[in-house]
């Protein structure tokens, strides 16, 4: 666990997502979970000992599968977005096997009978405070319908879950392309100077990190609104991944499968619910 402020930590959990642990002299707040979900019980061991935490919240910041396979079995009081309780379509996307090898499908919350059971949601904006500590918690719907961004303006760090990520293809099933730049540019603002920004996949990065997500969105975005326009065919969506690929440089042989995959779902759940309808 590394402590990045005063009393905010980050730390990689054993399904790869980087979480934080914001912690107060009576109570604490993770930004999605530390652990495991058999392990979930033993949060209270990631915060600093001695203290006595009488408030426990976490903050879910997407729906990724993954994500929401980490807080199963939590103590916490699940703090989403309401968009995240949304019941899902009950059409699945056709989706190869090789892809539902990995837990970056969200296949199996895909029924329109599953939906993450929050005990406090929220629309716009909400506020937590810890003690003397506001946390700040808005609505970034551009990587994800139910995006959340976490700010602790007192200690000037932001905490924007997918919204970017390095060196690695986006995750575009639930994506609002034009939103996800707006975004961007928002983080590239201002209002943000000065602040470490924390990705849920790459740990903290950096302004030129920034930058360069939005020229990547800002190409897939290029790519696939003559798409939209044309009604193509699915199969002409999918032909587009090698030169999707093709923008990142360092690729082992097990990134390039997970990163296809992680694609080619992404792309089928796009076209989905952008696309099918439409045609």
């Amino acid at each position: 666990m590394k402590e990045i402020a005063s009393d905010v930590f980050i730390e990689q959990n054993s399904l790869g997502i980087y979480t934080g642990i914001i912690q107060s002299e009576s109570g604490m707040l993770l930004i999605d979970s530390p652990l495991r979900p058999p392990e979930g019980g033993l949060w209270k061991g990631c915060a600093e000992q001695g203290r006595d935490c009488q408030h426990c919240y976490m903050v879910v910041l997407d729906t990724n599968y993954d994500r929401l396979l980490s807080i199963k079995g939590t103590e916490c009081a699940i703090v989403a977005h309401s968009a995240a309780i949304t019941p899902i379509r009950s059409r699945n996307p056709r989706v190869s096997e090789d892809s539902q090898q990995h837990s970056e499908n969200p296949d199996v919350v895909m029924s329109g009978t599953r939906m993450l059971p929050p005990e406090i949601i929220f629309e716009s904006e909400l506020s937590l405070h810890l003690d003397g500590l506001q946390v700040d918690l808005q609505h970034h719907a551009g990587s994800n319908h139910a995006g959340i961004w976490v700010t602790i303006p007192e200690r000037k760090v932001v905490f924007v879950g997918d919204s970017v990520v390095v060196e690695q293809p986006p995750f575009l099933a639930y994506a609002n392309l034009q939103t996800w730049e707006a975004d961007l540019e928002d983080l590239c603002s201002d209002k943000y100077r000065d602040y470490l920004v924390v990705s849920s996949r790459s740990g903290v990065v950096d302004g030129d990190h920034v930058k360069a997500m939005i020229k990547q969105i800002s190409n897939i975005r290029k790519t696939f609104d003559p798409l939209k326009e044309n009604n193509a065919p699915l199969e002409e969506w999918h032909n587009q991944i090698p030169q999707l690929l093709g923008m990142f440089s360092q690729l082992d042989l097990f990134n390039s499968e997970l990163f296809y995959n992680r694609l080619h779902w992404g792309i089928t759940t796009y076209y989905e619910f952008n696309c099918r309808e439409k045609g």
